[in-house]
C-alpha cells in the first residue's frame, strides 16, 4: 500500500486493476480510503467474520465508489447483508461445488456482481465453471503465478517509504494527505499489460502476480 501511495507515475499497477488484501481491522479503520478508488479492488480476506463494524465499513467504501471483493467466499446467512455492496466474489471451486456455485450465482444475478472461479487447473474445470455462470477464471490452467521484483529508480525513495509506513502505523495520515515526490518513482520489473494484477502484503514484503 505504501508503494501505491508514493506511485504518482502510476507505473506500479501499469494501468490495470490491483486486487489488494486488507485485513478486517484495516478495513474497519478506513485504511483503503488512503488509495484512490479508480484502479483498485479491496479484497476482504477469507476467514474474516462479518462483524457489524466490518459490514458498516464495507457499506461506506461502496458508497464512496470502491470495488469490494470477497475472497475464497463460501455463502452463509451471516454474509447476506453484505452481498448487495459487493462488486466481485471469488469462489474456490475445490471448497464450494460448482452446482452450489451455479445456484448462488443465479440467485444474485440481478446484483451485477462479477464471479471469479479460483483453482481452475484443467480444461474440463474451466468449461464446467463457464457453464455454472462464472465471469472470470483464475488458476494454473490459465496461467502460472509470476513474481515481479520492485525496482527503485531514485535513492530517496526508501526514505519516503519509511516515512509513509510510519505515518500509517501511527494513524496520523489523513485522507487528504498528498506526498509530493518529484523524480521519485517505483516501477514494475516488467511493464506488460495483463488484465489484472493481484497484490498481497505480508509483513515488510510485497509480491505482485499477474492473472
Amino acid at each position: 500500500m505504501v508503494d501505491l501511495l508514493l506511485d504518482h507515475s502510476r507505473l506500479l499497477l501499469n494501468n490495470v486493476t490491483g486486487y489488494i488484501n486488507f485485513s478486517h481491522d484495516c478495513i474497519i479503520n478506513g485504511l483503503p480510503l488512503y488509495l484512490p478508488p479508480d484502479n483498485i479492488v479491496i479484497e476482504v480476506l477469507e476467514g474474516d467474520s462479518p462483524s457489524t463494524e466490518l459490514i458498516e465499513a464495507i457499506k461506506d467504501l461502496h458508497a464512496k465508489g470502491y470495488q469490494i471483493a470477497l475472497d475464497d467466499f463460501i455463502p452463509s446467512p451471516e454474509w447476506e447483508p453484505v452481498i448487495p455492496f459487493i462488486s466481485i466474489i471469488k469462489i474456490d471451486i475445490k471448497q464450494y461445488s460448482l452446482f452450489d456455485s451455479h445456484l448462488f450465482i443465479q440467485a444474485n444475478k440481478h446484483l451485477n456482481i462479477r464471479f471469479i472461479a479460483e483453482k481452475i487447473e484443467h480444461e474440463h474445470q474451466y468449461l464446467q465453471a463457464l457453464n455454472a455462470g462464472f465471469d472470470l477464471f483464475q488458476g494454473y490452467y490459465l496461467a502460472m503465478p509470476e513474481m515481479f521484483e520492485k525496482h527503485v529508480l531514485n535513492e530517496s525513495y526508501p526514505l519516503w517509504y519509511r516515512q509513509v509506513y510510519q505515518d500509517l502505523n501511527h494513524e496520523v495520515l489523513s485522507s487528504e494527505t498528498v506526498y509530493e515526490l518529484p523524480n521519485t518513482i517505483a516501477a514494475n520489473e516488467a511493464l506488460q499489460n495483463p488484465q489484472h494484477q493481484f497484490i498481497a502484503f505480508a509483513g515488510n514484503r510485497s509480491s505482485i502476480s499477474n492473472k
